[in-house]
C-alpha cells in the first residue's frame, strides 16, 4: 500500500475520470465516436480505425442496441422495467428472465463478499435522500433509520438464473452495479467483431467513467480528474482488456452547514459514507471496477479486506483544505502516473 499527497497548486484539480482518454502513441489515428445518453449518464464508443461505413453503423448500433435494453431492464424509476417489477413483486418465489437473473446473482455475489457494504436493497435509503432529484435536505433520523431498517430487513436470494425468492421490502437499486455489466456485456459483443476485422484497430467503451477497450497496438491513456477543481491529477495506461472505475462525493451533491452530502450511502449509518472522497479502481472486468470503486468510498482505507485478486488496483482520494492525499492499494501492476508530491 502506498500513500502520498500531492498540494493543490496554481492549476485546480477537478472531479475523476475521465477528462481526457485516447491511446498513448501520438501518431494520429482515425476515430469514429458516438455518443448516448443511458444511465442518467453520457455513454461514448469510439471505433479506432478505417472500417467501411456499413461496419461502423452496425458495431454502433450494437452498442447502442445493448446499452438501451440494459438500460430498459435495470431503471428502477421506470414501472415497467424488470427490476422495478421484482420491487414491486410479492415476497416468495418469482420468475425472471435469464439474462435479468445473472445479473442480480452478481449483485447478491458482491454483497454477500463485501459483508453488506454493497447493499443491493439500499434503494429505501436513496430514495428518501433523493440526492440528484433536486432535494436539499436532511431527513430526520427516525425517517432515515426507519429507511435502513427496510433496507436490510428485504432481501433476495437466487435459485437459478430463472428464479429469484425474495423476502421483505425490496427497493433495490442497482447504482453500484449497473453501468459495469452494462460496460462488460457491450464488450462482450463487441469485441469479435472489431478484434476480427483487420480494419479496426480497436475500440474503447466510456459509460460515466465506468471504462473498458481493447486496442492491437497500444494501451489506452486514461486521464483521472481530481475531487476538487478541474483538470487531470493523473494518469492511467490501460491495458487492452482491462477496465477502470471511478466513483465519489464529486457529482451528485448538496453543501449544507459546510458538509458534503453525496448520493454514495453506508449501509451501516444511512448516512452518506465517509470512507474516502473518491476511488478509481483498475480490474479486469468491468463489473469489478464498479462496485469496488463504489465500496471503496464506503470503507475507506478497509477496503483493502476486499482486494483478493492480483488484477485490482484501488487509488483512494481523501481532499483536505488545500491538499489532496491518496493511496494505493494492491496489485500496482498498472502504471498509474500521480505526479510527485508537490
Amino acid at each position: 500500500m502506498k500513500t502520498k499527497s500531492k498540494v493543490a497548486g496554481a492549476v485546480a484539480l477537478g472531479v475523476l475520470l475521465v477528462l481526457f482518454w485516447g491511446c498513448s502513441s501520438s501518431k494520429e489515428e482515425n476515430v469514429l465516436s458516438e455518443q448516448w445518453i443511458f444511465f442518467d449518464t453520457i455513454v461514448e464508443f469510439k471505433i479506432y480505425g478505417n472500417p467501411d461505413e456499413r461496419t461502423a453503423d452496425r458495431i454502433f448500433g450494437t452498442v447502442r442496441g445493448e446499452f438501451a435494453r440494459w438500460d430498459s431492464l435495470l431503471d428502477n424509476y421506470d414501472s415497467t422495467s424488470a427490476i422495478e417489477a421484482l420491487n414491486q413483486a410479492d415476497a416468495g418465489s418469482i420468475r425472471v428472465a435469464p439474462d435479468f437473473g445473472r445479473f442480480l446473482s452478481e449483485c447478491e455475489k458482491f454483497q454477500r463478499e463485501t459483508g453488506g457494504v454493497l447493499l443491493p436493497n439500499i434503494g429505501h435509503l436513496t430514495k428518501l435522500w433523493g440526492i440528484g432529484t433536486g432535494k436539499k435536505w436532511i431527513p430526520p433520523k427516525k425517517a432515515i433509520d426507519s429507511a435502513l431498517a427496510l433496507a436490510k430487513g428485504g432481501s433476495f436470494y437466487v435459485v437459478d438464473d430463472t428464479l429469484v425468492v425474495a423476502t421483505g421490502d425490496l427497493e433495490i437499486d442497482p447504482g453500484a452495479f449497473a453501468k459495469g455489466y452494462a460496460v462488460d456485456r457491450v464488450y462482450e459483443k463487441i469485441y469479435p467483431l472489431c478484434a476480427g476485422d483487420e480494419r479496426i484497430d480497436g475500440f474503447l467503451i466510456n459509460a460515466g467513467r465506468n471504462i473498458r477497450g481493447w486496442h492491437r497496438k497500444r494501451k489506452f491513456n486514461i486521464g483521472i480528474r481530481n475531487p476538487r477543481g478541474s483538470g487531470i491529477v493523473g494518469v492511467i495506461q490501460l491495458p487492452p482488456g482491462v477496465a477502470c472505475a471511478s466513483a465519489g462525493d464529486y457529482e451528485r451533491y448538496f453543501i449544507k452547514d459546510g458538509v458534503r452530502y453525496h448520493h454514495i450511502f453506508d449501509p451501516s449509518t444511512g448516512y452518506p459514507a465517509r470512507g474516502a472522497n473518491a476511488s478509481t479502481v483498475i480490474a479486469a472486468d468491468a463489473l469489478t471496477a464498479d462496485a469496488l470503486s463504489t465500496a471503496a468510498v464506503i470503507m475507506g482505507k478497509d477496503v483493502k479486506k476486499l482486494v483478493r485478486r492480483p488484477d485490482i488496483e484501488i487509488i483512494l482520494f481523501f481532499a483536505g483544505d488545500s491538499s489532496l492525499n491518496y493511496t494505493i492499494i494492491g496489485a500496482e501492476r498498472y502504471k498509474v502516473d500521480l505526479g510527485d508530491s508537490d
